[in-house]
């Protein structure tokens, strides 16, 4: 702040007149103090201003100069100058030769009538300034106390730090139960995973399901991005620490599953229960018919295994259809009852089969319990087996064609037998015979065999029906005309005058009444059987005549103790009547 003349001069009235000091700054004795004038003191005070601020600059400076020369500055020059470098490669290599020239040329161009000393002085101005940056560079650095090196070797470190961030990176190890799992770039991944990990867990076991993180230990690592690990992989071996899934084994039948258990020899176990009861001493092997697989499944580890309900369905009957072939002396109501069922149960799987009309090697629908899995067992049986006595003929005119008489009888020889055996459901379904070793050897059996040509009258060996009609009655009990009766064959009814026919070749050995039988022809056989045919209007053949098989003997009728026209038949043997339905087709 500046004073006027005026206050300069009262001031100076104020000072008091004093001696004078010294350059030490002690007063003379007896001088005065020469007084200052205001105008010296307001120098005095610009100076002392001036040197403050030059020791401020001075301070200011020699700060910039350690900021300067700092690590930090020179990491941020290092990075300027590795980038200016970069951009200045990137753009000489994007830029082709071709356009450098060009843009050469083009600057060439734009000089146009200039002379060639302007562009003489301009390269030489360009050069005088790059020689004053190298000046300044010198100088400063030939007043730095620290030797260049220093620099340098700062330049190398912070050229180094930044080749390896750029090749390193930041990453995270994990590790579980002393297992590497892999390498995560942040624990926000690793989190991620573990909440992935918790999902397919809970959509598996059907409940939510926490896993605990703390398991997982964690080590930070610089790694370069190539060794960082797939998310999936880390996630699919940590998803094996769960335990979510477990092996199991599934057990199926003709592709259906009948259930799981925890093992496979559990599954094992019940199936040789379900074969057992089909399996001998003798048995080497078995298997089932249908297609059985044991296949291992991955189910949740909460499962709860059934084996009682797998055991209960293998033990399990089951009804399917099969064919029965009809044997000599079959008859339909006993074929029923041999295969536990109705007669009537049989008929509605054969509605097209006349019950009383069957004969040999028909083929007959039948039903049968078999069980859910069919066995077949195979065994290794050794037996003794009958050798059956050979046979010689001897050739007689005295015998039919066809047929043959003992002579001479000899015995059957004994043999030990070794065969592989196969049942189904411990039906045999087929035998191979491995070995056989002779333990008695057969005697020869000697026989006639007939060469007289057989008439028609000769008997075949075999009946057909006598007429064909509805059975009215079996033979067997029954109740005839309200007391018990014991009926000796078949009443088969037909219309009066029907043909009756023989049922095989003989010899007629009754013809005309015979009481209760009214109108009755007997035919013997070659065979000794004898056949009735009762009840008849007319015969129509005398005793001692020879009947063929079909020849008609006599007319149907309702002679004797009948209710109605029909036939009565029946078969003898040895004088005792058997059930005609047995030896008829």
């Amino acid at each position: 702040m500046k004073q006027s003349e005026n206050d300069h001069k009262n001031t100076r009235k104020l000072e008091p007149q004093t001696g004078v000091t010294g350059r030490d700054g002690a007063k003379e004795s007896g001088s005065v103090e020469k007084p200052r004038s205001w105008r010296e003191y307001i120098e005095e005070t610009e100076a002392a201003e001036k040197r403050a601020e030059r020791e401020a600059a001075k301070e200011r400076a020699a700060q910039i100069k350690r900021e300067k020369h700092s690590a930090a500055a020179w990491k941020e020059k290092a990075h300027a100058a590795l980038n200016g470098a970069k951009s200045v490669g990137k753009r000489v290599k994007e830029e082709p030769v071709k356009d450098r020239a060009a843009r050469a040329a083009k600057a060439i161009g734009a000089v146009g009538g200039e002379s060639w000393e302007r562009i003489c002085d301009f390269t030489a101005d360009g050069w005088s300034r790059v020689s004053g940056a190298f000046a300044k560079v010198r100088s400063v650095v030939q007043r730095h106390p620290v030797s260049p090196l220093l620099y340098v070797t700062l330049a190398a470190v912070f050229v180094g730090i930044v080749a390896f961030n750029g090749t390193y990176t930041r990453a995270y190890a994990l590790n579980l139960n002393g297992q590497e799992l892999g390498v995560v770039s942040s624990l926000e991944e690793r989190d991620a995973i573990v909440s992935s990990v918790e999902s397919r867990a809970s959509d598996i076991l059907g409940e939510s399901y926490n896993y605990d993180a703390g398991k997982i230990s964690v080590t930070p690592v610089f790694v370069t991005p190539d060794e960082l690990s797939d998310a999936a992989v880390v996630e699919e071996a940590l998803f094996e620490d769960v335990g979510a899934l477990v092996q199991a084994y599934s057990l199926r039948v003709d592709g259906t599953e009948l259930g799981c258990a925890a093992s496979e020899q559990e599954l094992k176990n019940l199936l040789d229960e379900a074969a057992r009861p089909y399996l001998t001493e003798d048995t080497i092997s078995y298997d089932f018919v249908e297609d059985v697989e044991i296949r291992p499944v991955e189910l949740p580890s909460n499962t709860r295994f059934d084996l009682e309900s797998i055991r209960e369905t293998l033990s399990q009957m089951r009804v399917e259809q099969s064919t029965y072939l009809v044997k000599k002396g079959d008859t339909f109501n006993a074929i029923a009852y041999s295969l536990d069922m109705m007669p009537y149960e049989l008929s509605v799987l054969n509605p097209d089969v006349i019950v009383d009309k069957i004969w040999v090697d028909q083929e007959l629908i039948i039903q049968e319990a078999v069980p859910f899995l069919s066995v077949q067992n195979i065994t290794d049986e050794t037996y003794e087996e009958a050798i059956a006595s050979p046979v010689e003929y001897i050739e007689t005119a005295d015998l039919y064609v066809g047929d043959t008489k003992v002579k001479e009888q000899g015995e059957d020889g004994l043999a030990r037998v070794n065969a592989k055996v196969t049942y189904v459901n411990g039906v045999e379904v087929d035998r191979e015979i491995l070995s056989s070793e002779t333990l008695v050897e057969p005697t020869t059996t000697y026989a006639y065999t007939g060469t007289t040509p057989r008439p028609v009258t000769a008997s075949n060996g075999y009946f057909i029906w006598p007429v064909r009609g509805t059975i009215t009655s079996n033979f067997g009990g029954r109740n005839l005309w309200g007391r018990y009766d014991f009926h000796l064959g078949l009443d088969i009814a037909c219309r009066t005058g029907t043909a009756i026919k023989a049922a095989d070749g003989g010899t007629v050995i009754k013809a005309g009444w015979n009481g209760s039988y009214g109108n009755l022809v007997a035919i013997r056989h070659d065979n000794g059987y004898v056949t009735y045919y009762a009840h008849n209007s007319s015969l129509l053949v005398s005793v001692g005549d020879k009947v063929y098989q079909g020849q008609v003997i006599a007319r149907a009728g309702m002679t004797g103790n009948a209710s109605g026209p029909h036939c009565h038949f029946e078969v003898r043997i040895n004088g005792t009547s058997v059930n005609p339905r047995n030896y008829l087709p």
